[in-house]
């Protein structure tokens, strides 16, 4: 039974070895609804490097958590394996989201910032209507042979902006949107590998990845009439989830709808 929950907590953590996200999405509007959008996406390895140092130490019938020589075995290994696997190029997102832009967007910027563990992409795009923001689309994965990318292998993020909903009255602007959760993916892989997970399997997978965050920002030079925002700064609107957040929103279809991106402004 333990070497049945290792077994599954390593083909979960395999189907996301991309690692733990912090994704980060703001808008900053004008008055004639053009602005800068900016696109965060932060992924940190080191804690499933934790956890699969735990996965082997469990295969291996050992009980308790690893040690940090264990812990520190697989952070060199990990880095080993990420030398070997690198091309001499690092890649460049702006000549890759350059070839797809919808009319309308431009990416002003794009950066890639390699992390012990991880690393972290910012964009930056400017936009002459905020509603055509929903068309933009990450770049889709090169080939492990280094042949073109294929569109089959999808990013975490595909469309950032997906859901994104703007409507103007006379006297109103409502902008709308309901953040990607990827909590749902870890649910689908979960269940897609046997019976639901026990409480000490769950707390495995919760561990690597409570740091996953999604966070919204909206900044807009008009008087709010309404919002569901978790927060404000300033003119800026804040929403943000944790992966238990987005666990339970992801339980609750209605929870989720309410708790979706929307607010209202006054023209």
């Amino acid at each position: 039974m333990r070497r049945a929950r290792y077994i599954l907590v390593a083909a979960i953590l395999a189907a996301f070895a991309t690692g733990c996200f912090d994704i980060e999405e703001s808008i900053d509007l004008k008055k004639d609804m053009s602005g800068t959008a900016n696109l965060k996406l932060g992924v940190d390895m080191e804690p499933m490097i934790t956890i699969m140092a735990m996965v082997q130490r469990g295969m291996e019938g050992k009980k308790g958590p690893p040690t940090k020589e264990e812990i520190a075995a697989a952070k060199a290994d990990f880095k080993k394996n990420m030398k070997t696997s690198k091309s001499e190029a690092p890649p460049d997102p702006k000549k890759d989201m350059d070839k797809n832009l919808p009319p309308g967007i431009k990416l002003l910027d794009a950066s890639v910032t390699e992390k012990e563990f991880g690393m972290v992409t910012n964009m930056k795009f400017a936009f002459d209507k905020l509603a055509h923001l929903v068309d933009v689309k990450m770049p889709s994965k090169a080939d492990a042979k280094g042949g073109p990318p294929d569109p089959t292998k999808s990013n975490v993020l595909d469309s950032p902006f997906q859901g994104l909903d703007v409507v103007e009255t006379a006297s109103t602007i409502t902008i709308r949107t309901k953040p990607q959760n990827p909590a749902d993916k870890v649910k689908s892989e979960t269940s897609s590998q046997g019976p639901p997970m026990d409480p000490e399997t769950q707390k495995m997978m919760e561990d690597a990845f409570k740091g996953m965050r999604f966070a919204w920002k909206i900044t807009a030079p008009f008087e709010v009439v309404s919002s569901n925002a978790h927060r404000r700064e300033g003119n800026t609107l804040i929403w943000e989830y944790d992966f238990k957040k987005l666990q339970a929103l992801g339980d609750n279809p209605k929870a989720m709808e309410d708790l979706a991106v929307k607010v209202v402004y006054k023209k």
